[in-house]
């Protein structure tokens, strides 16, 4: 009965999304650039918000009170990225490397130096190219040269990194001034002597920071501090910049870190100032279409960057099977930014403060939260089969028990909801963050669990399960539809120095949204059939899961999502509606799933490509034929996490034992569950589309193996709240039936 609600919505959301791109401006029509003006980008590495101050580093300071900042995501191929990495991301405008090792031997290899060209060659573009071609991320180094030789865009390359950044795929590169610039007076020279000739892009290197205290194992040590080394690329940044002032003062400017300074990875620092692609870098904070975070940009990014300020409204249209490689998106001023300098310097510095306070928490939340669940449920296990100090000890023990449960299904919600409380300001240490971060998750679950508990629904074992299912997936509806701000470095959240991804949902908030959107559907449709109402509570199910998936695939713009959401609100409304499955129906929930995710893909696809989230990206990946490397990286991603530690070896084992339970109550003796199931006609329908829900959001994602942990996470717990208020209910009823009284310590 749900087939036909679900084609409806696969043809509605295609001609939507049709509609929307053929609104939008045509590419031709893309707003124009900054009228022949030049482009200076000034690239070096390892220098963060932190390391900049007005009195030390007037240079880099100097774009905060009328210019535009942020922050700079480098992730490259490895968790920290070496400067090679960043000049290569630019070249390539995707994720690249120097190293051809395992990550492994990465933590150990010190960082190799950038080598300058040679008779305007960069000597190693090839061999990069070819760890590129044997890497996952079909990255192409020298394609932003190769664009810009195509364009006749006359550019100029000043330092090693820049003749990488701009060498073509032959390894030719427009090198200006000595091929090893590196002092102030070089790197000037070179600028004002290639801006005096006429070079429309200038792109210069103005050097390496690298932490003393956190560098690779192998590599040695600076002997300049860290302070000495931001100051000296301080000094070149002020060279170079006061020449680009003499030479073109009406020049667009960008300033970026394009890699870590150590083995820690960090947001690095990003600021421009002049014309950019849309409007004028001033008084804002960066931001671009792949992040849609104010403040936060990546390396792959600046390559758009630089072609759309140096080519106007020519890009993409030059090259277009060149610039279709690239991932990025051009980098622009945000509307909305905070007014002053003050709070951009301040947004800029708690974004970077923020994504590494969370860090080291991360594993300690998830071991305390999985210790204390088992916890729950031994407890629940000798809790509902136990009669301990009688009828009033019991009853007792099982209201608390329900409780501490719902409880335990409050926390992921309260997760996110504690980043609304800036508790990474909190001191400088771990211990700090972890006190500030644990008291605001406290306050928020305190909120939600009352909520729970305490409204109208209470008197139905389900509604606390509803009101927790519905206050998690709300939380995160609000937050995707209003920029992701809240799951952004949050505890189960999106992690920026992973640059995995920026905004949407991600697999454990996937997780957690599908999961509290189908028990709130469940509850729902369980009221309305133990009314009669059965048609009422099969409409119940196809709405809510037509609204999940436009908010989990469209809004959250996730692409292994509406695969798992679809079947599973298809599945429930079946069951619902008494219809016995078959090969067939199984076959025609299939179809609807792959025309409900295709619609999606290909209406984001229709989009302008500087607008495109993940669903349409990934149609261009498969036309360009890299969708096998995408399913490899992917299929690789979840094969490591699966069997890299013994707990998550143990995961297939849990999921199955959980996955027995909801199914066969009966068969191991949970009669609180079987009573249920008995009570609430859509609760085993419901635990049957959970089940489906968890194996094909497992089965489609990468790093899939989070999406049955985090959500058994919310389910678990509620589940068990409500087999317990069963237990609360019918026992006093069978106290007041004549017959033998159990003895104490009988199992229940």
């Amino acid at each position: 009965m749900l087939q036909r609600p679900l084609a409806l919505l696969a043809t509605l959301l295609a001609a939507a999304l049709a509609l929307l791109a053929g609104a939008a401006p045509a590419a031709g029509a893309a707003p124009a650039g900054p009228g022949g003006r030049p482009v200076v980008l000034v690239g070096f590495a390892g220098v963060r918000w932190a390391d900049v101050d007005a009195e030390r580093t007037p240079a880099l300071h100097g774009p905060v009170p009328d210019g535009a900042i942020g922050t700079v995501a480098v992730r490259s191929v490895f968790t920290a990225a070496c400067p090679a990495d960043g000049w290569l991301g630019l070249s390539a405008g995707r994720r690249a490397t120097d190293f051809a090792g395992t990550s492994a031997e990465h933590v150990r290899a010190p960082c190799a130096q950038v080598a300058p060209a040679v008779d305007g060659r960069q000597p190693d573009l090839q061999r990069y190219r070819e760890i590129a071609a044997a890497g996952t991320f079909s990255a192409q180094p020298g394609l932003l040269g190769e664009v810009l030789r195509t364009a006749g865009v006359r550019a100029a390359a000043v330092g090693p990194g820049a003749a990488l950044a701009l060498a073509d795929t032959s390894g030719r590169s427009p090198v200006a001034g000595p091929a090893d610039a590196s002092t102030p007076e070089a790197l000037a020279e070179a600028t004002r002597a290639a801006l005096a000739q006429g070079a429309e892009l200038v792109v210069v290197d103005a050097g390496v920071v690298r932490d003393p205290g956190d560098l690779p194992w192998d590599e040695p040590a600076p002997a300049a501090t860290l302070a000495e080394q931001v100051a000296a690329v301080d000094a070149r940044v002020a060279a170079v910049l006061a020449a680009v002032g003499e030479e073109a003062p009406e020049a667009s400017v960008v300033l970026a870190s394009l890699a870590d300074a150590g083995r820690t990875p960090h947001l690095q620092f990003a600021a421009a100032t002049g014309p950019a692609p849309r409007g004028e870098y001033a008084e804002a904070l960066l931001g671009s279409r792949s992040t849609r975070q104010d403040g936060i940009v990546q390396t792959t990014d600046l390559a758009p960057t630089l072609l759309a300020l140096t080519l106007g409204p020519r890009y993409p249209q030059v090259a277009p099977e060149l610039t279709g490689a690239l991932v990025g998106a051009p980098v622009n001023p945000q509307p909305g930014s905070p007014e002053t300098a003050a709070a951009r310097l301040r947004k800029v510095l708690d974004l970077d403060q923020a994504a590494q306070a969370v860090q080291p928490l991360v594993p300690r939340f998830f071991t305390g939260l999985v210790t204390a669940q088992i916890v729950l449920y031994v407890a629940a296990t000798l809790a509902v089969r136990r009669r301990w100090g009688g009828r009033v000890g019991r009853s007792r023990v099982l209201a608390w028990m329900r409780r501490t449960a719902v409880v335990c299904g409050c926390v992921p919600a309260a997760t996110f909801l504690a980043n609304l409380v800036p508790w990474w300001r909190a001191g400088d240490d771990t211990a700090s963050h972890l006190l500030a971060v644990s008291a605001a998750v406290a306050l928020f679950v305190a909120a939600l669990a009352a909520l729970a508990l305490l409204g109208p629904w209470r008197r139905s074992p389900l509604g606390p399960l509803a009101a927790v299912g519905a206050a998690t997936a709300l939380v995160l509806a609000v937050d995707v539809a209003t920029g992701t701000r809240l799951t952004t470095s949050s505890l189960i959240g999106l992690q920026p120095v992973v640059a995995g991804r920026f905004y949407g949902l991600g697999n454990t908030q996937f997780a957690l949204f599908a999961t509290g959107s189908l028990l709130l559907t469940t509850a729902l449709a369980d009221r309305l059939l133990r009314s009669g109402r059965r048609r009422a509570a099969v409409a119940t199910v196809a709405v809510m899961g037509v609204v999940t998936t436009f908010v989990d695939g469209v809004v959250g713009s996730d692409f292994g999502g509406p695969p798992a959401i679809v079947p599973a609100f298809t599945l429930l409304a079946l069951l619902i509606a008494g219809v016995r499955l078959s090969v067939l129906r199984v076959l025609a929930i299939g179809v609807a799933t792959v025309g409900v995710l295709a619609a999606l893909s290909v209406g984001d696809w229709l989009r302008p490509t500087e607008e495109r989230t993940h669903l349409g990206r990934f149609v261009q990946t498969v036309l360009d034929g890299g969708a096998w490397q995408v399913v490899e990286r992917k299929a690789l991603q979840n094969l490591n996490i699966l069997v890299g530690s013994e707990l998550t070896l143990l995961l297939p084992f849990a999921a199955a034992f959980v996955a027995f339970v909801l199914m066969r109550p009966s068969a191991l003796g949970v009669r609180a569950l079987q009573s249920a199931y008995d009570r609430h006609p859509a609760l085993r329908p419901g635990c049957v589309a959970l089940l489906v829900l968890f194996a094909i959001g497992f089965a489609v994602n990468d790093s899939g193996t989070t999406v049955p942990a985090v959500g058994a996470m919310l389910a678990l717990p509620l589940l068990i709240a409500v087999g317990v208020r069963t237990l609360e209910l019918e026992e006093p009823a069978a106290a007041s039936t004549p017959g033998p009284t159990p003895a104490a310590g009988a199992r229940g």
